[in-house]
């Protein structure tokens, strides 16, 4: 059985770990989508480990990593990433895109007009570039055809900068000679995604953000610049496969990083004080999370586009600070109820207030009262089964329900 690993809420959830947990079972970990802007925390062995462009199953021994279709490829970064680990794990399909460093510069100058709140990873400019016909495969660094590209990417660039009215000069084809130079060695890992779609590998397929920040079904403009929801598998990896198990992940509370509507945080004072003592802060842009109760209305509305059949829960052990739990059930304006969270920044919040618990336990059937009683009301409202429940940061730190 294939699996697909997505998180239902503004990424966050702890994807990072349940992928290195699950890909004991699997033979290939895909990343089918985003780029560096995302941020994957695995611990082995207390050693922290941070994964962003490759996918989160790669320090375990058995299991290749494809690094699949539109996906944005800062090749400096994975080049960083892949210091201290096995090359022979990571696999390239031939088709992806790649990102330039130039692309974050203008990100970062872009924001600073917009306001979006961005980790300033130059995805969004790459994505201009992609549909613009002005980007490098790396299939194109082998062959003649990247020099007759080099002129439409500077012509891109110029344009922008003419725009902010930086004089910079840009000498692309000594950096496409560099960049040539720096994947000679992993040519040998360059290949197609067909290879894989008809065998008997099992596979696990890896979304980059969470599902709210899909370009297309998240709140614009405060979104991403790629669809994260699980459709999106069948045409970033070439794939239709019908024997995929959709998992969602889900925190027992609600962060996100940047700017946007988010309608459950917490006052400031509050955040910045659970934002301590939970560690929130983004693997990327190291800025403090904002922080808010669980929202099921959002959560719901994902679990039915993404067809999921099982979820799971994370960061329970966090809860554990607290004296009292509020779930978000519905948005009411005027007592009158609301359930769309697209249009969700006018509501006040209906809000089920939860005792919380003072230890947690590996064996569910050991935790108290309170705890089951937070879970099962999840269960009930959502109408989908929790099958694993993370207590901590490590791979062991999980509870099979």
């Amino acid at each position: 059985m294939n699996l697909s690993i997505i998180g239902l809420q503004w990424g966050d959830e702890g994807k990072g770990k349940i992928v290195d947990l699950l890909t004991n079972y699997c033979n290939i970990n895909i990343r089918y989508n985003g780029g560096h802007n995302a941020g994957h925390v695995i611990y082995l062995k207390n050693i922290k480990k941070i994964v962003r462009i490759l996918p989160s199953g790669i320090l375990k021994k058995k299991c290749l990593c494809l690094i699949s279709n539109n996906v944005a490829l800062l090749l400096n970064n994975l080049l960083y990433e892949i210091l201290d680990i096995d090359k022979n794990k990571i696999i390239l399909s031939k088709n992806i895109f790649l990102v330039n460093k130039i692309d974050e510069l203008i990100d970062y100058l872009i924001d600073k007009i917009l306001k979006i709140g961005t980790t300033y990873s130059g995805i969004s400019v790459f994505y201009m570039r992609k549909y613009s016909k002005c980007c490098f495969q790396i299939k194109d660094l082998y062959s003649i055809i990247y020099f007759i590209k080099s002129f439409n990417i500077i012509f891109f660039y110029n344009l922008y900068f003419f725009f902010f009215k930086i004089k910079l000069k840009i000498n692309i084809f000594s950096f496409l000679e560099k960049t040539k130079s720096m994947l000679y060695f992993l040519k040998k890992n360059i290949i197609n995604n067909n290879k894989f779609v008809n065998n008997n590998y099992k596979k696990i397929f890896e979304s980059s953000q969470g599902a709210l920040l899909d370009f297309d079904l998240g709140i614009y403009p405060f979104v991403t610049c790629s669809n994260i929801i699980n459709k999106s598998i069948f045409i970033n990896f070439d794939f239709f496969f019908n024997k995929i198990k959709y998992l969602g992940i889900m925190k027992s509370y609600s962060t996100r990083v940047g700017n946007g509507n988010f309608q459950s945080k917490l006052n400031i004072n509050k955040n910045h004080l659970l934002s301590l003592l939970t560690n929130e802060f983004g693997t990327n842009s190291l800025k403090i999370r904002k922080i808010g109760w669980l929202d099921l209305i959002s959560i719901l509305e994902m679990i039915k586009i993404n067809n999921i059949s099982n979820l799971i829960l994370t960061k329970l052990d966090v809860l554990v600070f607290l004296k009292f739990i509020k779930i978000v059930i519905s948005y009411k304006i005027k007592n009158k109820k609301y359930f769309d969270y697209r249009n969700s920044l006018f509501y006040n919040n209906c809000c089920i207030f939860f005792n919380s618990w003072n230890t947690i336990n590996n064996i569910y059937s050991k935790n108290e009262k309170n705890f089951h009683i937070y879970i099962r009301f999840i269960e009930k409202i959502l109408n989908t089964p929790i099958s694993i429940i993370s207590i901590g940061k490590h791979e062991q730190d999980v509870v099979f329900l």
